[in-house]
Parts: C-alpha cells; structure tokens; sequence
C-alpha cells in the first residue's frame, strides 16, 4: 500500500524524543496464504517443529511442504500443525525467498498458510525497499522508516482471522523479506530505531502514497470516513513532487475494458464519463457515467479501483474524453493521496530538509515519539 507522516520540529529538537508506547517485539507476516504445498530450505541446517514440539532436524537444502487432511507431509513424515521452521544462521527460505526469523504454517480453508515471525525492526528492512527507492536521500529514507514504523504498530492485528498480523502485499505494506534489503535503507531504519508519529496521544495512522499532483487529499474523500478527519490527515499544497515521475498522466482504455470492470453495476454502451464534484485538493469527488441503459453516480475512486488502479493512477482528472471507442484520461499524482507524498518527501529531502520537517509538513502537528518493543 502507500503512506503517511508527521512531526512536531520544535519538540522534537528542544525536548526529545519521549517514550510512552510499548509493543511486542515481534510481528507475523503472513507471506504464503494459500498454497496446498511450499518449499523451505536454508544455507544452513535447519529444523521443522510439530504441534507436539518434535522437532526434525534437515541439512542445508531444500524439503517440500504438502498440506492434506490429517495435517501437512515432509518426506515420509506426517506432522501436525502448526509448525516452525527455523535457521541455524537465522535465515530461512520459503518458497526460494529468504526472510530473517522464523516461519510458523497453520492451515486456513485445508491450505497451507506460511507466516514469517521476526522482529519489527527487521520486518522494517524488508518493507522500506519495496515501499521507497534506495537511492533516494537519507533524510526521506529516515520519514519512510518512521511512517512505515508508525502505520505497522497502528494495524498489528489485520488480518487475525488467518493467524497473522500483516499481509505483504499492498493492502498493508510490500515485503519483499531479506533479499530486498538495502544498505541505505537499513541504516535509516537503524537511526530512526524504535521512533513513531503519534497524534493526540496515539499513534497516527500514517497512510502514504506515490505523488499528490500538487495537494494531499483528506480521506473523507477517498473512504468515506464519517468521522471528523484528524486534523494532521486534512491535506497539504505540495510543490515538492511536481518533477517527479506521474505528476502527470494520460492513459486510454477501450471502452469495452471499462464496460467489462464495471458489468456489476449494469454499464451498457458508455456515452460519456463526468466529474461531478471536485475536493479542494482538486480531486474528482464523483463521476457519471451516461451509458446506452441510463446512468448513475459513482464515487470517483471506487470507479478507478474497480477499472484498473495502475492505469488510471488517481482521481485528479484534468480530463475525462470519449473519442471513438477510446476513453482518454489525463490526471496528476499517482495513489490515493492520503498523507505522505513520498515523492514529495524525496523532493524535500533532497532540498536539504530534515525528515523531522518532512513528517511536520505532512502531517502537521503529529509528535515523533519512541515505542518500547517487549
């Protein structure tokens, strides 16, 4: 997914960074979810544990992992779950990705489920490369780490109901484990340890993005949220990111593509497409959709969700045209423009700004506070 931050600068720098949060140390990432088989492997010997604590030690390669009825089978072995396999060297593959601590397997639906548990600090290095580029400045680096920090903390427990706290997709944050770990990236989560942006006494919730196109958005617009937006999540003008990949966009789709995403909804041979309402960040509020049945309403980013949310990058529109059987859209940023641009954040930073003042300008009023991990 893309993200959010914030920092109170004055505080930050006349008072410290205080300590008033504790969490486990420990996060599970929830990496295979449904496999009916998997293969674990090390550099190193390494050791499946059963239900009954039985452990089984293999030499340094690979063993294959099938999930049946009465519980998983490895070789001749039958065992029951849930299982850990751990790493003499502390890193272990699953199906040929390395991920550093250890993974547990439980079954969800009568299929394999792989979870890597490991530190939070560690998960971090795994998720800042797929999230940012390395070769960006350390100081946008260091906001990445903290909203990253902030946002894993906020959400641990996403996904309970299949015995895991994150996903490692972009539905939580990308994590691409230790094989995607940077240099540049590790030092920024190194020297930003245990630090996170809290507002009004919690933690923020610091969702981020690729590019604003010029403003962040508030998530009333996007979600629907129907509580009052905290005031660090209302939007921000941001001139940071207007030379930066997809500030502007233009794709065409064929009208049949868009017909085919939205054939739930009854979309007969479109006419046109209309912005109707535009968010003060600029953003399209809700488009009708005049087709060869009628028309309707529909939330402007529902629609680029439902049609394609790589092609259509955001619901900035500059405009929407029908030529043809082409439908042509030009717009600006990329993502759902909530919180940090991090584009923006690139452009800051290599401007000389600090991530302190990267974090208070987009998420103004927010505190860097550090957590205890227990």
């Amino acid at each position: 997914m893309k993200k959010i931050f914030l920092t109170s600068l004055i505080l930050f720098f006349a008072a410290g960074i205080s300590s008033a949060y504790t969490s486990k140390k420990n996060i599970r990432i929830g990496i295979i979810t449904n496999a009916d088989s998997f293969t674990a492997a090390a550099t190193a010997d390494f050791f499946v544990s059963d239900a009954n604590d039985k452990k089984y030690k293999l030499t340094k390669g690979m063993v294959t992992i099938t999930a049946f009825e009465e519980g998983f089978k490895m070789g001749n072995f039958v065992i029951k779950p849930p299982l850990k396999i751990e790493s003499a060297n502390g890193i272990i593959f699953a199906d040929k990705k390395a991920y550093r601590g250890f993974l547990t397997v439980t079954k969800f639906n009568s299929r394999a489920v792989v979870i890597n548990v490991l530190t939070v600090e560690d998960y971090l290095k795994g998720v800042l490369p797929k999230e940012a580029s390395p070769s960006w400045g350390t100081e946008a680096l260091k906001a990445q780490a903290i909203v990253s920090r902030t946002y894993t903390l906020a959400n641990i427990g996403k996904h309970d109901g299949m015995g895991f706290d994150m996903c490692d997709t972009t539905h939580c944050q990308v994590y691409g484990g230790a094989a995607w770990e940077a240099l540049s990236c590790n030092m920024a989560i190194t020297e930003t340890k245990s630090e996170v942006l809290t507002y009004d006494g919690k933690l923020a919730q610091t969702v981020f993005h690729a590019n604003c196109g010029g403003h962040t958005e508030d998530p009333k617009y996007v979600w629907g949220w129907n509580n009052v937006t905290p005031e660090y999540l209302k939007g921000v003008k941001c001139d940071y990111c207007a030379n930066a990949p997809h500030s502007h966009w233009e794709t065409t789709l064929s009208e049949n593509f868009i017909m085919q995403k939205l054939s739930k909804y009854g979309v007969g041979k479109i006419k046109s497409i209309e912005i109707k309402g535009i968010t003060p960040a600029g953003s399209a509020i809700e488009l009708i959709i005049k087709h060869s049945k009628g028309m309707f309403d529909m939330n402007a980013y529902t629609f680029r969700l439902a049609v394609d949310a790589w092609k259509i990058k955001s619901t900035t529109f500059d405009s929407i045209k029908k030529d043809g059987d082409k439908i042509t859209f030009k717009g600006r940023g990329w993502g759902h423009k909530v919180g940090l641009c991090q584009w923006g954040a690139k452009g800051m930073a290599d401007e000389g700004k600090k991530y302190a003042q990267i974090l208070e300008y987009y998420y103004p009023k927010t505190r860097v506070e550090k957590v205890t991990y227990k």
